[in-house]
């Protein structure tokens, strides 16, 4: 997985300040990150895969 480059370098600033964010709100920095790897992980956002597949 690529933490560098043109994806991480749109990303990063984004994702900072949705996690300061959501911390203005009340949520632990690292309850928000654990959050967000878990809808990533269950979540299809999407993206199919082809019949017969699992995701």
């Amino acid at each position: 997985m690529a933490t560098d480059g043109p994806a991480a370098d749109f990303l990063k600033p984004r994702l900072n300040a949705l996690v300061a964010e959501a911390e203005k709100n009340g949520f632990a920095p690292d309850v928000t990150i654990a959050v967000l790897i878990d809808l990533l992980d269950t979540e299809s956002f999407g993206v199919t895969t082809p019949e017969g597949e699992d995701e």
